[in-house]
C-alpha cells in the first residue's frame, strides 16, 4: 500500500507540476474551484450513506447480512446522486456563479455535473472495499485512477486545449473506467451467496446506520467547506475582479502542491486504521485505540515536520526554475499552507476515536468552530493582505480545530498527554521557513531522545519493538538453509 501510494503520489505530483506550466493561473484556478465543489458536492449529495462502511460494513458482514447491505445502500446512493446531477444541469447558471462568480461559464458546469456521477460511483466503490478492509484494492484503484487522470489529461491539453475543461473530463473519464474496471474484476472473483441470517426491516436497518451517516455527512460537509471556504472568500469576498480572484486561486493551488500530499497520506492512513480500531473498539480494548491514536498523533506531526523542512528548502527551486516564476503570490504563502495541511491531516486522524466510539457528531463540533473562525478571519485579513491573509486565516483556524477536536476526543474517554499538545503545536515552525523549521526538529529529537516528556518509555519500548520486527524480516537476518538437511 505504502509502493503504491507513494508511486501515485508522484504521478499526482508530476501531473499537478505540468498542470502549473501548460495552465495559466486562470484555468489552474478554474479547475481548483471544479475540484473544491466535487470534493464538497459528493459526499453532499449521497448523505454521507458511503462514510458509514467502515463502522457497519463489518458488523452485517459478520451478521451474515452483507449483500442486504449493500443492495439497499447502493440502491439509495444512486438515486440521490441521479437527483444532485439532475439538479446540477437544471440550475447551471446558478451553480456556475456560485463556484466560479462567473453566471456564463454553464458549459464548465455541464462537465462538473457529469464529472460528478463518476466521482460518486468511484467513492462508493473505495468505501465497500476499505469497509472489508481489502486496502490493497483501495489503493489499486487511487493508483489506476491517478494514472488515468494524468494520461488522459495531458493528453486532452495537449491535443484539445489547455483549459479547465479539459482537466475536468480527464478527471471524469478516471473515475468511469477504473470503477467500470474494479467491478469487472469483482464479478468475476466473486460469486454472490444469500445472506444466512434472515433480512431485517427497513424499520431495523435505516435508523442507526442513518443517524451515524447523517453526522458523518455533517462532518463531511463541514470538512469540506473548511478545505475550500477560503477559495469561496477569495472569489466572492476579496474584492478582485473574477479573472484576478481566480488568478490568486490558482496561486493558491501551486502553493498547496506539494503540501496536499500531506493530507493525502493522512486520509490513506485514516482509511487503514478506523475498521482495525474500530474493531479493538467493539472487542472492549478501548485504552489501547487510545494508546494507538495517541501515538499516531505525536509520530504524524513529527514526520510531516521533517518532510515539510525538505519542501521549504526547495520551494525556491519548484517556483522559479520549474513553474518559471509564474505563482510568485504562491511561493509567498507556501509555508502557511505546509503549516495548514500537517494540522488538518492531523483533524482527520483525530476524528477516527469519536467515530470509533459511535459519537460522530462530536467531529462536527471542532470543525463547526474552526468553519466559523476562518470565515470571520477571512473577512478581517483578505481585504487587508490579500491571499496571504485567507492563508493565515485557514491557518489559525485549522488549528483550532484540531485544538478542539483533542479537547472532545479527551471529554469521551482519550487520555491526551503533554507530548501529544507538544507535537500538535510543532507544525507552527513550518510558517518561519526553513531555518526556524530545522531547529524546531533539533529541539524536538533531543526532546525525543533524551526524555520521556514527548514520547513516553512504553511508547519507544513498542516503537523499538516493531522496529526489531520489520528487522527480523529482512533477508540480511534471515537465518541461511542447511544444507546438510534433506527433505
Amino acid at each position: 500500500m505504502l509502493t503504491v501510494a507513494v508511486v501515485q503520489r508522484s504521478v499526482g505530483f508530476g501531473r499537478g507540476i505540468l498542470f502549473c506550466r501548460w495552465l495559466d493561473a486562470e484555468s489552474l484556478g478554474h479547475w481548483e474551484m471544479a475540484y473544491g465543489f466535487l470534493l464538497l458536492a459528493a459526499p453532499l449529495a449521497v448523505l454521507g450513506l458511503p462514510g458509514s462502511f467502515g463502522r457497519y460494513l463489518t458488523r452485517y458482514r459478520e451478521e451474515g447480512r452483507l449483500w442486504m447491505f449493500l443492495r439497499r445502500t447502493a440502491t439509495w446512493t444512486f438515486c440521490l446522486a441521479g437527483c444532485a446531477v439532475a439538479a446540477l444541469l437544471v440550475f447551471r447558471q446558478q451553480f456556475a456563479q456560485l463556484v466560479f462568480g462567473d453566471p456564463t461559464s454553464t458549459g464548465m458546469m455541464a462537465a462538473v455535473a457529469a464529472c460528478l456521477s463518476t466521482v460518486i460511483l468511484m467513492h462508493f466503490l473505495e468505501a465497500v472495499f476499505a469497509g472489508l478492509r481489502l486496502f490493497r484494492i483501495v489503493s489499486t484503484m487511487h493508483f489506476c485512477q491517478s494514472m488515468l487522470f494524468a494520461a488522459v489529461a495531458l493528453s486532452l491539453i495537449q491535443f484539445r486545449a489547455a483549459d479547465a475543461v479539459s482537466v475536468i473530463l480527464a478527471y471524469s473519464a478516471g473515475c468511469l473506467v477504473t470503477s467500470l474496471g474494479v467491478l469487472a474484476w469483482a464479478s468475476l472473483r466473486t460469486e454472490p451467496t444469500p445472506d444466512a441470517a434472515p433480512q431485517l426491516s427497513h424499520r431495523q436497518f435505516w435508523p442507526p446506520l442513518m443517524r451515524f451517516a447523517v453526522w458523518v455527512w455533517v462532518t463531511n460537509l463541514l470538512s469540506n467547506l473548511f478545505a475550500v471556504v477560503d477559495r469561496y472568500m477569495i472569489v466572492h469576498c476579496g474584492g478582485f475582479a473574477p479573472d484576478d480572484a481566480l488568478a490568486q486561486v490558482g496561486n493558491y493551488h501551486a502553493s498547496a502542491l506539494v503540501p496536499m500530499l500531506l493530507v493525502s497520506i493522512s486520509n490513506l492512513l485514516v482509511g487503514a486504521m478506523t475498521p482495525h480500531l474500530s474493531h479493538d473498539w467493539e472487542a472492549g480494548r478501548r485504552e489501547q485505540v487510545s494508546d494507538q491514536l495517541n501515538l499516531t498523533l505525536k509520530l504524524g506531526p513529527l514526520v510531516m515536520m521533517v518532510a515539510g523542512a525538505v519542501v521549504l528548502l526547495f520551494n525556491p527551486l519548484l517556483f522559479e526554475l520549474v513553474f518559471e516564476g509564474r505563482y510568485p503570490n504562491g511561493q509567498a504563502v507556501a509555508p502557511w499552507t505546509l503549516a495548514t495541511c500537517v494540522w488538518f491531516g492531523m483533524l482527520l486522524v483525530a476524528q477516527t476515536y469519536v467515530w470509533c466510539a459511535e459519537k460522530s457528531r462530536r467531529a462536527a463540533w471542532p470543525l463547526a468552530a474552526g468553519l466559523t473562525v476562518n470565515v470571520v478571519l477571512n473577512l478581517v485579513l483578505l481585504p487587508r493582505l490579500g491571499l496571504l491573509g485567507a492563508v493565515v486565516a485557514t491557518a489559525v483556524a485549522t488549528l483550532i480545530a484540531f485544538a478542539i477536536q483533542i479537547w472532545v476526543n479527551h471529554r469521551v474517554g482519550m487520555r491526551v498527554s503533554i507530548g501529544l499538545c507538544l507535537c500538535g503545536l510543532s507544525p507552527l515552525a513550518l510558517a518561519g521557513g526553513p531555518r526556524v523549521a530545522v531547529s524546531a526538529i533539533a529541539v524536538m529529537t533531543l526532546g525525543v531522545v533524551f526524555t520521556n516528556l514527548v514520547i513516553n518509555g512504553q511508547e519507544k519500548h513498542l516503537l523499538a519493538s516493531v522496529a526489531r520486527g520489520y528487522l527480523a524480516r529482512l533477508p540480511l537476518h534471515r537465518t541461511p538453509p542447511n544444507p546438510s538437511v534433506t527433505t
